[in-house]
């Protein structure tokens, strides 16, 4: 029994990565093009308005208050990161930001004028990268009750104009001394509205995507009540990940390899998962193909601001990852409040 469900396996698994398996597409989703336009035309003051909106909510949970603002000010530093890494200039031309966009943020003109040294050093400092974090977390409150399935995928960030991770990654792979060109960072996102729910900054550019999932399944415990479906590219093919899915009570889309065992080994969530993709392959295949969306948001990101990561330091550096995810994030939710009628709340229920 087990030798036939295996080479049935195998030949279901042959067909499908040669192309042959008559896998049926599913239908594109329409795009209310009204809506759309609308969304494209508000975007750019819809997106300010939140940052200052979501700054407040966040500094006022970590605080308890809006408290007392000092020599350098927490919240009016966050909110300039954040349109920094919105608008993609460098910190000299990015402090003047305040100056034109202090209304919309929701900044006291007192604090119109900073060093761009004030700006650079807040990247390393601890209240703003809490401030950051709670963003983040914020910025999942509209769609938590509404997304169940996650898109896991790695990609990486350039530090430097002169390369692009599509067109080098062949021949950067092959670990070539000097400084670090790359950033890499794993991402789960919802596959319905598109939010990066999880992520990790890996350690170095070449560093295995598999180890990383389990971390970024503990943030997507935290942050949504339901879990209905998992889905990831070979590179995290494991029989722990398999079970650490399955403790979400969550389906794992995991595409196998064509030398994997069926032997669950401890870990039934293995065997289930190479079974389900063997006996309901057009189903399977229909939920893993959500897994391009990752795809899509990795691009939308680097395309909407396509300026290489400028900082130096690894911390500041990774603070810089962490902002423009919460840019997209708030970017992406003020074009669902337009395409979706998403309200976007951020209070305390």
């Amino acid at each position: 029994m087990r030798q036939t469900l295996l080479t049935e396996f195998r030949h279901v698994f042959s067909s499908v990565k040669s192309g042959s398996y008559p896998y049926h597409r599913r239908k594109p989703t329409p795009r209310v093009w009204a809506s759309y336009d609308m969304a494209q035309t508000c975007e750019a003051p819809d997106v300010l308005g939140l940052i200052g909106r979501v700054v407040d909510e966040a500094m006022l949970r970590i605080r308890g208050g809006r408290g007392c603002w000092n020599a350098y000010p927490k919240p009016v530093l966050a909110k300039l990161i954040l349109t920094q890494q919105y608008d993609g200039r460098c910190n000299r031309v990015g402090v003047g930001l305040l100056s034109l966009f202090r209304e919309r943020l929701g900044i006291e003109s007192s604090y119109a004028r900073l060093s761009y040294k004030a700006l650079e050093r807040s990247y390393s400092d601890s209240m703003v990268i809490g401030i950051l974090n709670e963003v983040f977390f914020l910025s999942q409150r509209p769609v938590r009750m509404r997304e169940d399935g996650f898109a896991v995928d790695s990609t990486c960030f350039p530090t430097t104009i002169k390369e692009n991770w599509e067109s080098a990654k062949n021949r950067f792979l092959k670990k070539p001394k000097g400084r670090r060109i790359f950033e890499k960072t794993v991402m789960a996102c919802g596959t319905t509205f598109k939010i990066i729910a999880g992520f990790a900054v890996a350690m170095t550019p070449y560093a295995n995507d598999s180890p990383y999932l389990k971390p970024i399944l503990t943030q997507i415990r935290q942050l949504y009540d339901h879990v209905n479906l998992i889905v990831a590219d070979p590179a995290f093919l494991s029989r722990e990940n398999c079970a650490s899915i399955a403790e979400l009570d969550a389906k794992a889309r995991i595409m196998p390899k064509g030398n994997v065992s069926l032997k669950a080994k401890g870990f039934k969530a293995w065997r289930q998962m190479l079974i389900e993709f063997t006996q309901e392959t057009q189903r399977w295949l229909r939920d893993y193909h959500t897994r391009s969306i990752a795809e899509t948001v990795s691009s939308t990101m680097k395309r909407v601001n396509p300026t290489p990561l400028r900082k130096k330091l690894i911390i500041r550096r990774t603070v810089e990852i962490l902002a423009r995810i919460c840019v997209y994030n708030l970017r992406q939710l003020t074009y669902l409040k337009y395409t979706h009628n998403i309200p976007l709340e951020f209070t305390k229920p």
